[in-house]
């Protein structure tokens, strides 16, 4: 028996049977992961995206295996590059391809998945959990890029969906700092400080005396 997944302008032909094995072997990858064994989690699963190129869990794991091996950057991001011509318009793929370029430094790259990923989220809807990370990672990068006026709109709608979230909070006030925003940046690590971020309590010391 047949189904068959449309994604796109591509049609697959998804025979049962092999679907049915890429759930097991995904699930024994994610065992394997569990237990610390993430190389060979990742050839399995490198396996089950090509026989099965549309089981999109087999992606989503294959990125929780290839974030934690740095040999294996160029060829994630490859996957998961592919997978988003599959899965048009897919914002969770697209912000996890972020997450591997920025981890590995390549910013700009980085920047512009997670714009793709933010595009796609007010196509799909906003209310997916994992929405603020996109605007939380892009600020990110370009705080790491040294594009501090252009992090804090990015925190700002970070904070928009996830409110007082300390992390966040933290690095807007960085970026207030770097811009001669200096009682904003107080105001922001005076926040994060009473919500626990230790980090926000060095800032104050050292800059808001």
């Amino acid at each position: 028996m047949l189904t068959f997944n449309v994604f796109g302008q591509q049609i697959f032909e998804v025979d049962a049977e092999e679907r049915d094995n890429s759930i097991v072997i995904t699930n024994t990858a994610i065992d394997m992961m569990n237990k610390g064994n993430i190389e060979s989690a990742y050839r399995i699963l490198e396996k089950v995206v090509e026989s099965d190129p549309s089981f999109i869990f087999g992606y989503m794991n294959l990125y929780k295996a290839g974030s934690q091996l740095p040999d294996k950057t160029d060829q994630t991001v490859t996957i998961l590059k592919k997978a988003l011509t599959i899965f048009e318009e897919n914002d969770e793929l697209a912000y996890y391809l972020g997450n591997i370029l920025q981890k590995n430094g390549r910013l700009q790259e980085a920047i512009q998945a997670y714009s793709d990923a933010i595009a796609y989220s007010k196509i799909n809807g906003e209310d997916f959990p994992l929405v603020w990370a996109y605007y939380f990672n892009r600020g990110n990068s370009y705080l790491k890029a040294n594009q501090h006026a252009k992090a804090i709109p990015d925190y700002d709608y970070a904070l928009k969906l996830n409110p007082k979230n300390p992390d966040v909070l933290t690095n807007r006030g960085f970026c207030y700092y770097k811009t001669n925003q200096g009682n904003k940046a107080c105001a922001d690590w005076t926040l994060a400080s009473s919500l626990g971020r230790k980090e926000a309590d060095k800032y104050l010391s050292n800059y808001c005396k």
